[in-house]
This record gives C-alpha cells, sequence and structure tokens, in this order.
C-alpha cells in the first residue's frame, strides 16, 4: 500500500499537469542493490537448494540480480494495474543497470578526486546480525527496548586537589552508569561537565566507600538505587581536571575529560567512554588525540583480547563475562528500558563500532546545504514547517556519511590496496568502466587486478599487481539512489514525493550529492506524504497480519469483493496528502467506492443527456439562458478551484470540491430542474439545445477535474462521447462553453424564495402551483427577465422553482418580495406532467406544438 500510495499520488500529479498543456518528463526507477535484496534472494537459494555456492561475490551478485529484476517485473505490472502512467518500456532506470554502474562510478571519482570522500576509522552503526554498517535510515528504533544497565566503581588513582585538602589519604570511586556494560572492557576515559557541580558522597549500602557523582544527580541515584546519600564534600567540575583512575581491566591509568556532551538527567554525571563504541565517544578521542582500537569483530564478538574474552558475542556471553569479570565494581545492576536501534531488515539490535570504512564529508556541504534548503518548497503546506525543521536537523546533526558497505551485491568502491595505502585513479575507473561495458558489472569480482591497471597507472605508482588487493566494500544504496537525478539528463526536477522517512534517506542523499558534483538542489520542490496504518493506526506488519495487497482493494481476497482501481485511487487522493499517518480500512474503501460511484451515475447521467448534439451545435451563440449560463459559469470556477488543489497537492480538497460540485451544484440543482426543458421541449429547439451544450460544458469539466485521479473512468466515460469515437481524453483539446460574465446573487435569491416556497406549500407538489411573484423596483429590475408577467411556463423562474407557471409583478413599500402560492385550476399535461394542460385537451400547449411536429 506504500508503492500505491507513493506512485499513485505521482500519477496525479503528472496527470493534472499534462491536463494543463505541460510535458512531463517522468521516468520511474528501481534502487536493485542492497541489503534487503541480497538476504531475500540468498533466502531464496536456499530454499531451492541449489547448488550455487553462497560465500562466493559472484554466485550472490547472479542470484541477486535475478531475483531484483523478478520483482521489478512484478511491480511494473502492479502499477500499469493502478493506471500509473509511463513509458514503461523505454524509459525506466535501474541501478543495476551498467550505464548507471558506470556513471555511479565516475561520480565516486570525482568527489572522491575534491575530497569530499574520505576513508577513515570512524564509530558506525554496525549490525552484527548482517555483518555490516548501517546509515540512520537503515534503522528503526524499539521504544520499548530492554537494556542491561549497570553502575560501576572506578577507583581514582590521582585524586581533585580540593579532594585531598578535605579528605586526604581516602580512597574515591568514580561511579558511572551504562547501558552497554559490553563497551566497559573498552574504557579509555571518564567524561565530566565543567559546568557542573560534583560532590563526594557516601551510600548508605557502601559504607566506608566514598564516591563520586555530579550533584544534581543525587536524587535520581537515590531512587534508582534504593539508598540514602550523604552529601560530604562539593565543589566546581573544573576541578576534575587532571584526574585519573583505573578501569579494573587494563594495569594503566585514564583521564578524566571534560567534554560537551555531558548534561544532567539519567546517570551519574560522569559518562563512560569507549571510543571505538560511540560518537561523543570517538570526537572526545580525536579532540584529547586518543588512540582508537576496536576489539569486536564484524559478527559482534571479541577479538584480540585474551583473558577467556575473545569469540563471546558482546550482545550474550560477552557481557556478561564483562560483568563477572568486573564483580565487586558493579554496585547496582538492573533493567533500562528505552529507545534502541534495530537493523530495519534482521528486526536486531545493532552496535556502535569503529572501523576502516569510506566517508562523505556532510560537513563541508552543511552550510550549503541548509541554505539550499531554504530555497526548496515543502509540500503539503500543511506540514511544511514541520517537514523543513525535520530536514534541517537532519542535517545538522550529520558530520559525515558511511557510504561502505562490507557486502557483495552492490556498486563496489573502486579502489585498490598496497598494505594500508589506497590507491584511487580516475585511469582505473575509466578501465573498469571499459570492462563493464564489455562484459558486465560482475567484472569488479571476477577480473585479476592487473586487468584494472593500465600501464601508465602502474608506472606514475610504481605498482606490483601481485602486491595489490581489490577493496571488498560496495557502496551505500542511500548512494545508489541519491545519485538518480542524473536521469534527467541535466534537467532539474519540479518536485521529488516520498514518504516521510526519505527526509534522512533519498531527499537528503539527493540534495549532497547534487550539491557535491552539480553546486544546487536537484529538485525545486518536495513532496512529504505519510505512512499507511490500519483504522487502528498501527503500521502494517506480516507479523500483526494487517498488510493490505492493493491486488486485493482492487479485485477482491476470497473473502470480500474488490473495491476497483477508481476506488483505490480514490482513497489516495481523498486521504493520503494530509496526515502523517494514512488510514486503510474496508469502511473508508466502501465509503470511496460509493463516491466514487456517485461521480459515475452523473457522468453517465450527462452522456444520456447530450447523446443527440450535433457538432453544429458549438457554432450557435453561447446560451442567453441566465441558468444555462450561471451553470457555465460555475462549471469553470468549479475547475480553476479544482486546479488549484492540485497545484498545491491538496488532492483531497480537490476529491471533496468534486463531490460537492457534483452533488450540490449538478445532480440537486441543475439537472433535476432542467429535466423538462430536455425532455419535453422540441429535439432541435434553442433552449433544449442550450442545456445540452451547458450539460456538455458540465461533463467536461467534472473529466477534467477527475482525471488525474479516476483516468480509467474518464477514458471509459470519453470512449461513450457521441461526437468523439476514439478515447485518449488526455491528449485532446475539448471544448467548452466559455464562461460569461453571470450575477451569482441571482441564483441566490431564486434559492431563497424557492425555500419559502417550499415552506409556503405544506408538502404539495411544487408542480401543481403558481406564483404570484411581487417584487420591489430594484429585485424587480434584476429578476423580472427570467420570468414572464404572463404567466409564461417555460421561463427560468419556472424551471428553478419547478412551479407550473409564474406571474412576476412589481410591488411598492420596503419588502424585497412577496409570495402567493395557488394550486393550479389547470389539469395536468399527460406528457410533461406540468400543470398547464389547455382546456379541454390533455396536453399544454407547447407538447401540443412539439406533437404536432411529429
Amino acid at each position: 500500500m506504500g508503492h500505491a500510495v507513493n506512485k499513485i499520488i505521482k500519477d496525479i500529479n503528472n496527470r493534472s499537469q499534462i491536463l494543463k498543456g505541460n510535458r512531463v518528463h517522468y521516468i520511474p526507477g528501481w534502487d536493485c542493490h542492497g541489503l534487503p535484496i541480497e538476504l531475500k534472494a540468498l533466502q531464496k537459494a536456499q530454499k531451492t537448494a541449489t547448488d550455487k555456492n553462497l560465500s562466493d561475490p559472484v554466485n550472490i551478485r547472479q542470484i541477486a540480480r535475478a531475483f531484483a529484476l523478478e520483482t521489478v517485473l512484478k511491480q511494473k505490472k502492479a502499477f500499469q494495474s493502478w493506471g500509473v502512467m509511463a513509458d514503461w518500456d523505454k524509459s525506466c532506470y535501474l541501478t543495476l543497470d551498467k550505464h548507471y554502474v558506470q556513471n555511479q562510478l565516475r561520480q565516486f571519482y570525482k568527489m572522491y578526486k575534491s575530497g569530499l570522500i574520505f576513508r577513515a576509522l570512524k564509530p558506525v552503526y554496525w549490525s552484527p546480525s548482517s555483518k555490516t554498517a548501517l546509515a540512520e535510515a537503515e534503522l528503526e528504533y524499539d521504544p520499548q527496548f530492554k537494556s542491561t544497565e549497570v553502575y560501576v566503581k572506578f577507583r581514582l588513582e590521582k585524586i581533585p586537589k580540593a579532594a585531598e585538602t578535605v579528605l586526604p589519604g581516602k580512597d574515591i570511586s568514580a561511579l558511572i552508569w551504562t547501558t552497554t556494560p559490553w563497551t566497559l572492557i573498552a574504557n579509555r576515559a571518564i567524561c565530566y561537565s565543567s559546568t557542573m557541580k560534583y560532590c563526594l558522597v557516601t551510600l548508605s549500602t557502601k559504607p566506608g566507600e566514598i564516591f563520586l557523582v555530579a550533584s544534581a544527580q543525587i536524587d535520581y541515584l537515590e531512587k534508582t538505587l534504593g539508598v540514602e546519600i550523604s552529601k560530604l564534600f562539593e565543589f566546581d567540575g573544573s576541578e576534575l581536571h587532571g584526574t585519573t583512575y583505573r578501569s579494573g581491566f587494563s594495569s594503566g591509568s585514564f583521564p578524566f575529560l571534560e567534554a560537551g556532551h555531558v548534561t544532567e538527567g539519567k546517570g551519574t554525571g560522569l559518562v563512560h567512554t569507549a571510543p571505538a563504541h560511540g560518537h561523543d565517544d570517538f570526537l572526545v578521542a580525536l579532540k584529547n588525540d586518543m588512540s582508537v582500537v576496536c576489539n569486536v569483530d564484524e559478527a559482534g564478538r571479541y577479538f584480540n583480547l585474551g583473558g577467556g574474552f575473545d569469540g563471546l558475542s558482546v550482545f550474550g556471553e560477552g557481557q556478561e563475562a564483562v560483568i563477572a569479570a568486573l564483580g565487586g565494581s558493579i554496585i547496582h545492576r538492573g533493567v533500562f528500558v528505552h529507545s534502541y536501534p534495530l537493523d530495519w531488515r534482521t528486526k536486531k539490535p545493532v552496535i556502535v563500532r569503529a572501523s576502516q570504512q569510506w566517508f562523505v564529508d556532510t560537513a563541508a556541504l552543511m552550510e550549503r546545504a541548509l541554505a539550499a534548503l531554504d530555497k526548496v518548497a515543502l509540500l503539503p503546506p500543511a506540514s511544511a514547517d514541520q517537514s523543513r525543521q525535520g530536514f534541517r536537523s537532519q542535517l545538522e546533526k550529520r558530520p559525515y556519511w558511511c557510504i561502505s558497505r562490507q557486502r557483495a551485491w552492490g556498486v563496489p568502491i573502486p579502489v585498490l590496496f598496497r598494505g594500508d595505502d589506497v590507491i584511487a585513479d580516475e585511469a582505473v575507473i575509466e578501465r573498469l568502466c571499459s570492462l563493464i561495458e564489455e562484459h558486465d558489472t560482475d567484472i569488479w569480482w571476477s577480473c585479476d587486478v592487473s586487468n584494472l591497471i593500465p600501464d601508465e597507472v602502474a608506472k606514475k605508482h610504481a605498482l606490483d599487481p601481485e602486491t595489490l588487493t581489490k577493496g571488498n566494500d560496495v557502496m551505500d544504496i542511500w548512494l545508489d539512489s541519491g545519485l538518480s537525478w542524473q536521469v534527467l539528463g541535466g534537467k532539474k526536477a519540479r518536485v521529488y514525493c516520498e514518504g516521510v522517512d526519505q527526509l534522512t534517506g533519498w531527499f537528503q542523499t539527493s540534495l549532497l550529492t547534487s550539491l557535491a558534483l552539480t553546486g544546487e538542489a536537484p529538485y525545486d520542490s518536495l513532496f512529504v506524504h505519510g505512512f499507511v496504518v490500519d483504522e487502528r493506526r498501527r503500521k502494517m506488519s506480516k507479523s500483526v497480519g494487517n498488510v493490505v495487497d492493493p491486488q486485493d482493494v482492487i479485485s477482491g481476497d476470497g473473502k470480500r469483493p474488490g473495491y476497483g482501481v477508481d476506488a483505490l485511487r480514490w482513497w489516495v487522493a481523498s486521504h493520503s496528502t494530509q496526515h502523517s499517518q494514512v488510514v486503510i480500512s474496508h469502511q473508508l474503501l466502501a465509503d470511496c467506492q460509493a463516491e466514487v460511484s456517485r461521480v459515475r451515475s452523473i457522468i453517465r447521467y450527462l452522456l444520456g443527456v447530450i447523446s443527440d448534439l450535433e457538432p453544429a451545435a458549438f457554432d450557435q451563440k453561447p446560451p442567453s439562458n441566465y441558468f444555462d449560463r450561471f451553470i457555465v459559469n460555475e462549471a469553470h470556477g468549479f475547475l480553476r478551484q479544482v486546479n488549484e488543489h492540485y497545484d498545491s497537492f491538496r488532492y483531497n480538497h480537490a476529491a471533496q470540491s468534486v463531490l460537492f460540485f457534483v452533488s450540490n451544484k449538478v445532480s440537486a440543482l441543475y439537472c433535476h430542474c432542467v429535466k423538462d426543458r430536455l425532455y419535453c421541449s422540441p429535439k432541435s429547439s434553442a433552449q433544449r439545445i442550450s442545456a445540452q451544450l451547458a450539460a456538455h460544458t458540465i461533463l467536461v469539466a467534472i473529466l477534467k477535474a477527475t482525471a488525474p485521479v479516476l483516468p480509467h473512468l474518464v477514458e471509459e466515460a470519453w470512449s461513450h462521447h457521441p461526437l468523439y469515437s476514439a478515447p485518449f481524453f488526455f491528449t485532446r483539446d475539448v471544448p467548452m462553453l466559455p464562461a460569461e460574465e453571470v450575477d451569482p446573487s441571482l441564483m441566490v435569491d431564486l434559492l431563497e424564495i424557492k425555500r419559502q416556497v417550499c415552506v409556503m406549500s405544506g408538502g404539495e407538489k411544487l408542480r401543481r402551483c403558481e406564483l404570484r411573484l411581487g417584487l420591489n423596483p430594484e429585485q424587480h429590475s434584476r429578476l423580472a427577465g427570467l420570468g414572464q408577467t404572463d404567466g409564461e411556463t417555460d421561463s427560468v423562474l419556472c424551471e428553478v422553482l419547478e412551479l407550473s407557471s409564474v406571474e412576476v409583478k412589481e410591488i411598492g413599500g420596503g419588502a424585497r418580495w412577496e409570495l402567493q402560492l395557488n394550486k393550479s385550476e389547470r389539469g395536468q399535461c399527460l406528457r410533461c406532467r406540468k400543470y398547464n394542460a389547455v382546456e379541454g385537451r390533455d396536453v399544454c400547449s407547447r407538447c401540443e406544438n412539439v406533437l404536432a411536429m411529429g
């Protein structure tokens, strides 16, 4: 359903622009690489008992490619069934296509050469379950995750000078708190805040021991630890400068370091710091020239530690081993419930792990990115401020972007290694692109290193192929998709449209790559839509069993009949552009189906009205009938309003405008009142043709207004138009009567008179009544032309008020009008059912003339 919402929103926009006469360049695409596809492909291969070696990168890539192409075909078929308009055979892009890959390799080198891409040891989000680095956009958070929390004491080696004066010779321990006890083995510092107050305290459960904590945390610690705390001595945080301690896992001592990320709230006000396993920790290490060593491997297990720790998982027995090794230094152990990141595919927890990775220097692009964002329009308007603020905050807190992944399915990072030295050369990139053109995109993994090195490069760098290795990393799929703006051939996109999650994904990576390579944003505007949820506002989940397949919505699921593609598209238009959560339910779909049926019924009726309309009718003068001119003017105003809604992506307002116009202006008013003229007037009479031309204009307005949302219905309707034998409504310049200046207040007066007449009739059928309408001079000059003083039955007054006859006269005094309603003394015409039959005959004079004409 998320695909359906996104693709149909895009299609509604595209179709609305085409109807305005604009050319639309829409190139659908698929991100074909990445861990999710690789995992699904491998799972499918394992189920089918393939004999291919599933550890060989080329085999993995072949399986993943076949799976991706199969999925593309299935999705393309689904998109077409939803009525999504595109050149599906010739103008789609796939990120696995060799030309897309070649371009991506070249753009990588351009960014590398400009210094925006670099390789470094940094802590990144790491998924032990997937054995790869992850970007922020590849995480999802469990708000009820349960972590083991511990409070640990580390004995001070060099105590603050203030404490030496007050408590000379006393042993003092710093008390720290962590929800990742497995990182304690990597502790290298304790951070404090120079602006906070700290104190030496005693705990009721640890008599004789003295602890160092932040003064502001005492109340919190008493509640959490269940102890009484006595304050011995307080001092400024700046006094902690130069303090050292021992961690329990090393014979050396470690420093206290001032850091800005230390705040009041949870914990002790002293922050355990492991540079290899925390972003803030790493920055502290860089600032203080500390070495960063990571002893956790790709599977989340300790290595190179000894002491029985090697091979133990940090989430299981490894963490328990650390806690056991600390023994009496642990003064409290508990369970801490908080929001924690999970791998978005495996649903298992991730860790922060320092490793050699490739990064985009987003900090260098930050100022330009924020300035460019200020010029981008955010849509829809109702959530624009929230979306802009969210986008800005994501940019501001992202100092770098990890673009390397330790997988096989993706675009290779095209660098060679000589030991730890990186060799990146444009000639190597071009040689690789030539090999891809000649063979395929697997060539990086299947060719020998020597095939990648032109002679001039070998001489330039004094390279010996025997000493070189190819890099094993592939590029982040967000870099793949972030470069998709290039498929527009240098044109700037008018709009990017995706879900709110892409504020951390495609919207952001597209902006960053475009700024890096062109200096400009790749889009003029961003449309941000919500996520589909069920009627209980739960996210779609297979485990919950609430996943809805769009095909089941269209055709039925065996338990319920389908609602049709028109109802699906109407649901998207009516409910997906105004909320962050897009609710879907059978009741909403049934309501949408009923609303589409209402629109369909009026279209069918209007087609019937104009079924005998001749092309020559359009050569006549515009209608002089006020009622016709009024509804034509209303139709044009309605169409302008709907187009404004489409231009501002207020599709729900467009849908509501259609329903209001169809129900209130067309069905209940015009079509209801004009039936007599259509059914009973002579076929060739000017008044009947005038009504038909007005009905044709209404029909075209409704079709133009609904075509972006209901293209199937519109094309079907157009194929039944008496004057146009072929469909393709979208390609035709359809004639409409022009709007003329009309006083709409006249209709307001008429409807008020009709309301009063209905009250006066007391339930009597109006058509058997005659009205004597007295008007003051001002009203008479405005309304008299709509009816004849001799009581003619075909006047606008008779038509709108649905009366047998209306006699208009002028009155004096201050009243606007006087109404006198009488039951007609004439008989009922057996043809038109009005009470205007000629005395002694069964029909009225009009019908008598029509019958006489044969």
